[in-house]
């Protein structure tokens, strides 16, 4: 296999554009466990990466995943999490088990990047209507109006995970989309620029002169006492989620600029991870729950289709090319081209000799591609590592 980033990023365009339909953008061209489909979430980090790579075809397909999610929006404000358009009747779903936060935020970001980088009048006038909605909805479930929202379990993007609260992935993705419609509206908002830095401060306790934004004073000061190398995964009512969170922790990288001793931090934890792994390469969630640990218990029978959480697959410490990618943007925002580069040479030294093709995830333990193949998601992730290397462009294209 060619090892160059480039032939990657080439193949993952061509994946990208044979997504793209005249109702949106597909998860995968593979129908199992209903990825041919028009996926909120993959839908719209596909088109962030045709907006990256100004690829007419895939940002044609945002446009059409954008209108497609717009028009299916629940009378709540509830953006679909996948639809299905066949011979004229949707098949609609805003989650299985428990609705997903995250396509409402996607959704906002998706639609603020896309006119960001079109300026298509016409298209933003007639989705302005569901952005306003959307951001209705998530203030509505902050629960108590203070300015974080709260997602249920199994309500983001890993929904086979334990993970809820006020997560770190959800809040800086509303973050960021508030940050967009802010700009493009051409309003400072300092209420939002206190929540910003509420955000930051919970979410990587430091100590501080002013507890005034401290969320709760006992477990702040508990993960003061241990020490942490990254951005918590989430924050709940008596205690926090230590876990590092690939996907929040990209959001975040790209959503703040950290100070030299967090930078510090950020390097010495992918040292770590590497002398762990063998290979600097980020996985979705670390450390991964084993049999043993308390949380098993909450990870083992919640699944839709199988269970693909066993210790070092899947969300329980794959390693996804999505997030990978995206954090590799987000290093780049703070200026760690090196370990960018680090991660973009592991990854393609691990894939070199084996049958890539787009595949979901890579298992943190033995290296092996697996999950579903053909998945955008993954074609987006290389996107976002190629990108990255080239940051000032990107950071523009990204609204940052």
């Amino acid at each position: 296999m060619d090892q160059s980033i480039d032939k990657l990023y080439n193949d993952a365009l061509r994946t990208l554009r044979s997504l793209s339909t005249s109702k949106g953008l597909l998860a995968s061209t593979i129908a199992s466990d209903n990825y041919k489909r028009v996926w909120a979430r993959d839908s719209i980090i596909c088109g962030i990466a045709g907006l990256l790579a100004d690829d007419k075809v895939i940002i044609e397909g945002l446009k059409h995943s954008l209108i497609t999610l717009a028009k299916y929006q629940h009378t709540l404000g509830i953006i679909p999490s996948n639809v299905l358009v066949n011979n004229g009747d949707a098949d609609i779903s805003y989650g299985s088990l428990v609705g997903r936060v995250d396509t409402n935020t996607w959704f906002i970001v998706g639609v603020c990047l896309y006119y960001l980088n079109t300026n298509d009048e016409e298209t933003w006038q007639s989705l302005i209507p569901s952005i306003l909605k959307s951001r209705n909805y998530l203030k509505t479930i902050e629960l108590n109006g203070k300015g974080w929202i709260y997602t249920p379990l199994s309500g983001n993007w890993a929904d086979e995970y334990p993970i809820h609260g006020y997560t770190l992935y959800d809040n800086m993705l509303r973050l960021w989309g508030e940050s967009l419609w802010l700009k493009i509206q051409k309003q400072t908002d300092k209420e939002f620029d206190k929540l910003k830095a509420k955000t930051l401060i919970n979410f990587w306790p430091e100590k501080i002169a002013n507890d005034e934004s401290v969320y709760q004073k006992q477990p702040f000061k508990n993960v003061l006492d241990k020490s942490i190398s990254h951005f918590c995964s989430s924050i709940l009512p008596g205690k926090y989620d230590m876990r590092f969170d690939a996907a929040g922790n990209a959001l975040a990288l790209l959503n703040y600029k950290l100070s030299s001793t967090q930078k510090e931090d950020i390097r010495s934890y992918l040292s770590v991870l590497k002398a762990t792994i063998s290979k600097m390469l980020i996985p979705a969630f670390w450390p991964v729950i084993k049999e043993h640990d308390r949380e098993w218990e909450d990870l083992k029978d919640n699944y839709s289709f199988s269970f693909k959480n066993i210790p070092y697959n899947f969300h329980n410490g794959g390693i996804w090319p999505v997030w990978m990618g995206l954090f590799c943007l987000g290093l780049s925002n703070n200026d760690l081209i090196k370990e960018v580069k680090t991660i973009i040479q592991d990854f393609i030294s691990v894939i070199a000799s084996q049958n890539w093709n787009f595949n979901e995830y890579i298992t943190g333990d033995h290296l092996k591609l697996k999950g579903k193949e053909q998945m955008g998601f993954s074609a987006s992730g290389i996107v976002f590592m190629q990108h990255a290397l080239n940051f000032q462009e990107s950071s523009q294209k990204l609204g940052l």
